[in-house]
């Protein structure tokens, strides 16, 4: 039986992590998990390509001051996190405050595991 290559992530490339956040949307009945992109960077966080700081001027998310702490933090400062949301719909179905409660916790996780 052939042997599957084994394909190592540079610091570069990044590397794929699961933030553990898990959204439920009960009257859509829909689940949006929170997944992450992690690589070496200038502290870039962005939902689903979207920058934060963007959503946050637009209201998509609410300012909320824990959320704006953890963007803050000196460990997030050398790395560029890419949040992807798994729910097309995601914009319409959350509220700006469950998204920003949503992001900074899945930020937060991230923080433990860099």
């Amino acid at each position: 039986m052939a042997e599957t290559p084994q394909v190592e992530q540079t610091e570069q490339e990044g590397k794929s992590l699961d933030t553990g956040v898990l959204i439920f949307h009960l009257p859509t009945n829909t689940k949006c998990r929170i997944a992450a992109w992690v690589r070496k960077g200038t502290g870039q966080v962005t939902v689903n390509g979207v920058p934060v700081t963007k959503l946050l001027e637009e209201g998509k998310v609410r300012r909320f001051e824990e959320l704006l702490r953890t963007l803050r933090r000196e460990r997030l400062k050398s790395v560029d996190v890419e949040l992807t949301i798994e729910s097309p719909q995601w914009t319409e179905i959350l509220s700006p405050p469950v998204l920003a409660y949503a992001i900074n916790e899945a930020l937060t996780n991230l923080l433990g595991r860099l």
